[in-house]
């Protein structure tokens, strides 16, 4: 009887010694994010030209001479031919009323997008464009060349702000955490806003701009953000 009750005491504590190991262990789950604030020093632009005529080869005769021109003035002033792009394309034959008589036409346009780096010359290059027979600038994007090296800094300033954070809960706790079970970026929601602007806008622009004697565009400061989701051992 000595041996079955032994017995039994070592198979319900193996089996408690089991259970206890099956419990889920303890951390702590936090996110971190981090900012690093850098000033350009490039600009994406999208600069597009647009042509109508009755004819479609008229059209896009008057088209490619604009183009052509915008070439131009891109190589004049030292745009490298890598940095210039044709991401846009079209011809169609459109109509609209005159005097209640439709009439048809066709509208032939190109968009180019030229990467500028240098920005103090930006405002005179769009100047040029425009009297190149540039009629539209899509968008102007400001980057850095660096993005890799800025990425970096926020990321390692993400993962310092993620144990930060997960020291405070753990401390308000009357805990410690430990070391860290697992880590993983967060992917970056990267949205911008990249505004029209019309050539008629830009020659007003530069009209004051001859009355203030400043630029008519503002680089500012782009923001390169990194966030992390890091668990940690509580202890």
């Amino acid at each position: 009887m000595k041996n079955i009750a032994m017995l039994l005491s070592l198979l319900f504590l193996a089996g408690a010694l089991s259970a206890e190991d099956k419990l889920p262990a303890k951390f702590v789950r936090v996110m971190g994010t981090s900012e690093v604030k850098v000033v350009p020093d490039r600009a994406v632009i999208e600069v597009g030209v647009e042509k109508q005529s009755p004819s479609a080869s008229a059209a896009k005769h008057a088209e490619d001479a604009a183009a052509g021109k915008i070439l131009a003035v891109l190589r004049a002033r030292g745009i490298d031919e890598k940095d210039i792009q044709t991401t846009y394309l079209w011809l169609q034959q459109q109509s609209s009323y005159m005097k209640k008589v439709k009439i048809y036409y066709f509208v032939a346009s190109q968009t180019m997008t030229i990467t500028v780096r240098d920005i103090s010359k930006l405002d005179a290059l769009l100047e040029a464009l425009v009297q190149a027979g540039g009629n539209e600038i899509d968008s102007i994007r400001y980057e850095t060349s660096e993005v890799r090296k800025y990425r970096d800094q926020a990321r390692d300033l993400a993962v310092k702000a993620a144990r930060e954070k997960a020291e405070a809960l753990a401390k308000a706790l009357g805990q410690d955490i430990g070391k860290a079970q697992s880590i993983e970026e967060v992917p970056e929601t990267n949205y911008q806003y990249l505004g029209g602007i019309s050539a008629n806008s830009l020659f007003e622009g530069e009209s004051s701009r001859g009355r203030a004697g400043g630029p008519s565009t503002a680089a500012g400061q782009k923001t390169i953000s990194a966030s992390v989701t890091v668990q940690f051992e509580l202890n």
